[in-house]
């Protein structure tokens, strides 16, 4: 007997499964929102690969998973403005089905260097507002007119 793979693009990502799930949940729980555009940037931050988290569910429920991968779109009405930043970390549940969930509905899980109650109420953590540069603040620094790599800053 032989084994065949087949590919299919645009599969909704509730639809990919690691194992069959026992209890499985609705799609509009294993994600918040649709994809932001086609630019997009795809990472797997090393420290967090493998890393156990617990999800926070749109209802409030929580689910435990494990990082798989980041998400990260960009050239976007969303992605582009402070308050409304957004990246999608994929997680896979235990019971087998992918999460993509932004950063404030996961709560990483690190006993190695966590190991008290999360010391500030959660909803105390405001969204970033603007968006701040380093060089649009003064014109008094300017740096030399020469072709050394090396370049000196002049007040």
């Amino acid at each position: 007997m032989t084994d065949y793979g087949m590919l299919r693009s645009r599969v909704p990502l509730s639809e990919i499964y690691l194992k069959v799930p026992d209890k499985d949940i609705d799609r509009h729980y294993k994600q918040l929102w649709d994809c932001f555009g086609e630019d997009v940037s795809v990472v797997e931050y090393a420290y967090l690969y493998g890393k156990r988290a617990e999800v926070v569910l749109r209802d409030g429920s929580k689910v435990w998973a494990t990082y798989l991968f980041t998400v990260d779109w960009w050239n976007n009405p969303y992605s582009d403005e402070p308050s409304d930043y957004k990246c999608g970390h994929v997680l896979v549940a235990d019971d087998g089905y992918l999460l993509c969930q932004p950063n404030n509905r996961i709560y990483w899980r690190d006993s190695n260097w966590v190991t008290k109650e999360f010391p500030v109420e959660p909803k105390a953590f405001k969204v970033d507002n603007e968006t701040i540069s380093v060089e649009n603040t003064t014109d008094r620094w300017v740096s030399e007119d020469s072709d050394c790599f090396y370049y000196n800053m002049t007040k």
